[in-house]
This record gives C-alpha cells, sequence and structure tokens, in this order.
C-alpha cells in the first residue's frame, strides 16, 4: 500500500472519531437535560394530574360534569375553595376516623347499621330491606322485643358527638348509625329505605352517616367521602346529605 493510501485511510478514520464523539457528547447532554427536566417538573405535574383525578372522581355524581357545577351553584359552594379543599386532602382524618371507628365496632362490610334505642344497641349488618327495617323500628317504639340481639355490652361502637353528619331531631328515640361506602350497590338499597322511612318516622329516629370506603372495590369511594366533607364543610349539613344523596340515589 502506498505512502498516499495509508494517509487518506488515517485521515478518514480521524474523521469518523472525531464525528462519534461528537455526537455522543451531544446525545449525553440531551440525555442529561431530559433527566434534569424530569425531576424538575415531576412533582408539579404529578401534583396536577392528581388534583385533575380527584376533581373528575367528585364531579361524578351524574352522567355530566354540567350537573355538579350547577349542584355547586345551587349549595352556594365556592368552587374554588372546594377545588383546593379536595386536592389539598383536607378532610383525610376525618374519614379515615370514621373507618378507625367502625373497624374498632366490628365493622367488616358495608352498609353496616346500629340501631340505638334507650341504653339497647342493635346491630344490622348488610342491606335490609325496606319492610324489614320498618317492622324493626315499630317493634322497638311499641316496646316489643326485637328479633335483633342487643349488643350494648361487647360492642365498641363510637358514641355520636359534633363530629357526626346527623339527619333528624336530637330528641328522637331511635339513632341509626351507618357506615357507607359511596359508590357500593348494597348501600343504595340501604339509603333509599332508610331514607323512605325517614319521611314517616321523621319524630322518633335520627340518622347518622358515617364513611367507610371500601378501597380495594371502589378505589374511588374515599374521594367522594372526602368530597362529601369538603362539601359540608363549606355549605353545612343540608349540603352533605344533598351530595350524599344523589351519590346514592
Amino acid at each position: 500500500m502506498t505512502s498516499q493510501n495509508k494517509s487518506y485511510k488515517t485521515h478518514w478514520h480521524s474523521f469518523w472519531f472525531g464525528f462519534m464523539s461528537a455526537l455522543s457528547i451531544i446525545l449525553f447532554f440531551l440525555l442529561i437535560g431530559t433527566i434534569t427536566e424530569r425531576i424538575s417538573f415531576g412533582v408539579a405535574s404529578t401534583k396536577k394530574t392528581s388534583i385533575k383525578k380527584s376533581t373528575e372522581t367528585a364531579n361524578d355524581i351524574s352522567t355530566t360534569a354540567k350537573s355538579f357545577e350547577q349542584f355547586i351553584q345551587d349549595n352556594n359552594i365556592d368552587k374554588e375553595k372546594f377545588d383546593t379543599c379536595l386536592a389539598d386532602r383536607q378532610h383525610k382524618k376525618d374519614v379515615q376516623n370514621d373507618i378507625d371507628s367502625g373497624k374498632l365496632a366490628g365493622v367488616k362490610g358495608t352498609p353496616h347499621s346500629f340501631v340505638l334505642i334507650d341504653d339497647a344497641i342493635y346491630e344490622i349488618p348488610g342491606a335490609v330491606t325496606e319492610k324489614g327495617m320498618r317492622e324493626f323500628f315499630d317493634d322497638l317504639l311499641a316496646g316489643n322485643n326485637p328479633r335483633a340481639k342487643d349488643i350494648s355490652s361487647t360492642t365498641n361502637l363510637a358514641p355520636v358527638d359534633k363530629s357526626d353528619w346527623i339527619r333528624g331531631r336530637d330528641n328522637a328515640r331511635i339513632t341509626v348509625i351507618e357506615y357507607s361506602d359511596l359508590d357500593c350497590p348494597f348501600c343504595k338499597e340501604f339509603h333509599k329505605s332508610v331514607t323512605n322511612i325517614m319521611k314517616d318516622y321523621s319524630k322518633d329516629v335520627r340518622w347518622v352517616f358515617r364513611h367507610m370506603p371500601v378501597d380495594e372495590l371502589h378505589p374511588d369511594a374515599r374521594t367522594k367521602a372526602e368530597a362529601s366533607e369538603c362539601i359540608g364543610g363549606l355549605s353545612g349539613a343540608d349540603a352533605f346529605w344533598k351530595y350524599v344523596d344523589t351519590l346514592l340515589k
């Protein structure tokens, strides 16, 4: 091989080596820039996505978001404050307190309710029919011995206090404490039954609602529970019950 050919090949190899080195450096800096951008903005991006998902979940009280907007307006709820409340999970502890009290009382599924009258506490696991509930209440009010078992000596049920959402008169003889999941189909049936019963027993029965979202079955239920607490906190008990009624209609 002549010295001219050797020189040509040497220059050609040097050119490709230099080109590939420069390309590698450029790609390296592009990669570093991409990683840095993800690190810098990853938290903010996740927060934004979380807010959007939470709001969409809370909006799901009917088939359209417009209905939720109307609900907000009808109940004089500040939309910006509601969005902030839900995004910051300001009532996370309130919902968890209900869950913890339910577990302590022996709640293992939803709906699960307790009926209090005088010094007795009766347990209602599951969605009892409206007819069955009416017969049960009639027996209690008439002083008849109900078929349910008095568990007042064994239960760790938390007493009703100012943190509870209550529908009905404070001096009602019967108190129904319900642990419910806002996405539970059986809870909907029970909710309808108690709603109808309250119309005829308004003087004798008061209703206490506590949250018991079952995350494994209904992943959006906890967010809806927190949304209901935001609504109640911003606009009062009537708005809270309206939101719950709409979800469980």
